[in-house]
């Protein structure tokens, strides 16, 4: 598995994109699993909570509070991939491996705002909303893992190998289209989810 991640660095940004998706997804859905095996009762009898109880009010201002939202997770998993690269492992990798994790246990425990009264139903809700706001972190993960300002082989970091600056950054051209395609994710999930709730 180590390898697979300092493999990671050498890929384009499409290939690197597709094997982070992949990885966090599979994070996810094994969390999912977990949750539901151990708390099995999550899902017997849910009680039915109207949707529009989780509406921040009306679908302009709900669309832009789940942006918002999401839009921090994004924040954390790009500092954390900019600022420092240890060995294979950024903060803005781990930032995303909990972010799978905890999406995954909530989903398979069941324990959204709005509850879902089966797993088809829940899982119908993912393939709308979820995958794409999901697939924008795992996108955004990827665009910006080959980036770090400050390189080293170990932690904690006796010698920086590689040090950068803000300015000399740059984003492939790749890049810069996945960059536009995890945005229209982030936004088109959450207008779906706004109409969803406030419907």
């Amino acid at each position: 598995m180590s390898g697979l991640f300092r493999n990671l660095y050498q890929f384009g940004a499409v290939k690197r994109t597709i094997i982070v998706w992949l990885l966090f997804q599979s994070v996810l859905w094994v969390f999912f699993g977990a949750g539901y095996l151990l708390q099995p009762d999550s899902w017997v009898n849910v009680p039915t909570v109207a949707p529009s109880s989780a509406a921040v009010g009306g679908v302009g201002t709900t669309i832009g509070y789940i942006v918002l939202r999401n839009s921090i997770v994004l924040l954390l998993i790009g500092a954390g991939n900019l600022f420092v690269r240890f060995g294979p492992v950024t903060p803005g990798l781990l930032v995303l491996a909990v972010q799978g994790g905890a999406i995954g246990w909530l989903a398979g425990t069941n324990g959204f705002e709005v509850p879902f009264a089966s797993v088809a139903a829940a899982n119908m809700q993912y393939f709308r909303v979820g995958l794409w706001e999901t697939s924008a972190y795992a996108v955004f993960c990827a665009i910006t893992l080959t980036k770090s300002l400050l390189v080293s082989d170990s932690f904690p970091a006796k010698e920086w190998a590689e040090k950068r600056t803000w300015g000399s950054l740059r984003f492939s051209r790749a890049e810069k289209a996945l960059a536009v395609l995890a945005l229209a994710f982030l936004v088109g999930a959450a207008l779906v989810e706004a109409l969803y709730l406030v419907g």
